[in-house]
């Protein structure tokens, strides 16, 4: 929220906030002041009213003066200025007024007001580590050039409160930015299980009602490919696109349903073993080469495969980084109760931004890809309580690193 961006339910909340802030503003400056300079004075017996030589009510014309400001810059959408406006405002027109009262005179600088502890401690309501900083730092700044023109060493003591009051406001301020930033993660976590419901809804509507016609479509080009041997070119490229039709359908069937999974007590190298024997041929005819460090790990409790099929997504996608060929290495380790298998290839890399996206529905950096297979690969490594990392740099390649709880049978 630091700058606010131009979205309206921030901008709302930021309304609020700066009238509020206005509202507590008037309604300690005037009570204060006539407490300051005339009630206690009256029973003190000491001179009553505002300082000589000073600004006199000036300094609250023009204070008041700010609110129609305000409340145009209100009314035109950028209620994040006006915070900025009050305080630069407040600092020159107290550093006038105190300049007035002390500047050629033998009275000892001692001044302070009670705004300036009000702007610090409600500096967090705006959410603004920026507004807090510049506020902090142009109280404590102001004290200091005061001592240094009035040659007095009282201004120590206001800086050091401002210190310790800045410190009350900067513990407030991070703990409602992380209340924000755990309220942003809760939006974010729900936008995202709503786009797979979404997903599923549409798949479980979409799926059946393609999937049957498919067949009979591949079944009926073949046939034809049979009779029509002479004009054999079309033919596979139309078997290859029903091919990759079904897959999509499969992977959509497989987003639309619940949690199916027939788990049993399975080994991880023997499923990514015979993982290989279905990608090596593929991968010998892209020139790439397939480096193995396996170890033996516990048992898994797993569905084999659910597994065997988020294995072949995730090499196939290192394998297709690769179109000038490479090597993709495939290691395993167990550690804290966990079997971690990594992927690494040696493609292109994947942009920070577009890294941040890869598992959202249909999103997908592959210039035929779908957005699917990474999206299901993940679906199933949650439902075996597993969890799902993607680390990678522009050139060098990609790492992707899967970890399955292992138990002791």
């Amino acid at each position: 929220m630091d700058p606010i961006e131009k979205n309206s339910v921030l901008v709302y909340e930021e309304v609020k906030a700066v009238k509020f802030f206005l509202w507590i503003f008037y309604l300690i400056l005037l009570p204060y002041d006539l407490s300051y300079y005339y009630l206690i004075p009256s029973f003190n017996e000491t001179d009553i009213g505002l300082p000589a030589h000073g600004m006199g009510f000036f300094f609250h014309i023009f204070l008041f003066a700010l609110l129609p400001i305000a409340m145009y810059m209100v009314t035109k959408g950028n209620p994040e200025k006006v915070k900025y406006i009050y305080f630069f405002a407040f600092i020159l027109i107290d550093f006038v007024n105190n300049f007035l009262i002390y500047w050629g005179t033998a009275h000892e600088f001692k001044s302070g007001h009670v705004l300036e502890i009000y702007f610090i401690l409600f500096s967090p309501i705006f959410v603004s580590a920026r507004f807090f900083w510049t506020m902090t730092l142009g109280f404590f700044v102001k004290y200091m050039v005061m001592g240094v023109i009035f040659q007095s060493p009282k201004v120590l003591v206001p800086m050091a409160l401002i210190i310790f009051i800045a410190a009350i406001a900067w513990i407030l301020l991070t703990r409602f930015q992380s209340y924000i930033k755990a309220i942003k993660s809760i939006y974010e976590d729900m936008r995202q299980k709503e786009k797979l419901a979404a997903i599923g809804q549409m798949a479980t509507a979409i799926a059946h009602e393609i999937k049957n016609p498919l067949s009979s479509l591949k079944g009926f080009t073949q046939l034809q490919q049979e009779k029509d041997k002479e004009d054999g070119h079309y033919y596979p490229i139309m078997l290859s696109e029903i091919d990759r039709i079904n897959s999509i359908v499969t992977n959509l069937m497989i987003l639309g349903k619940p949690n199916t999974a027939v788990k049993n007590t399975r080994n991880l190298r023997e499923i990514i073993e015979y993982v290989l024997v279905v990608i090596v041929p593929y991968a010998d005819r892209m020139k790439i080469d397939i480096e193995l460090d396996l170890i033996d790990s516990p048992g898994l409790l797993c569905d084999g495969n659910q597994l065997k099929q988020v294995f072949i997504n995730l090499i196939k996608n290192a394998m297709e980084s690769m179109p000038e060929g490479g090597t993709v290495r495939i290691t395993s380790k167990n550690e804290d109760g966990f079997a971690i298998v990594s992927v690494q290839d040696e493609g292109c890399g994947i942009e920070p931004a577009k890294l941040q996206k890869l598992g959202e529905p249909f999103y997908t950096t592959k210039e035929n890809g779908n957005g699917l297979g990474l999206m299901v690969t993940k679906k199933i490594i949650e439902e075996h309580s597993g969890i799902f990392n993607i680390e990678s740099e522009l050139n060098k390649g990609t790492t992707i690193t899967v970890k399955l709880p292992v138990y002791d049978f």
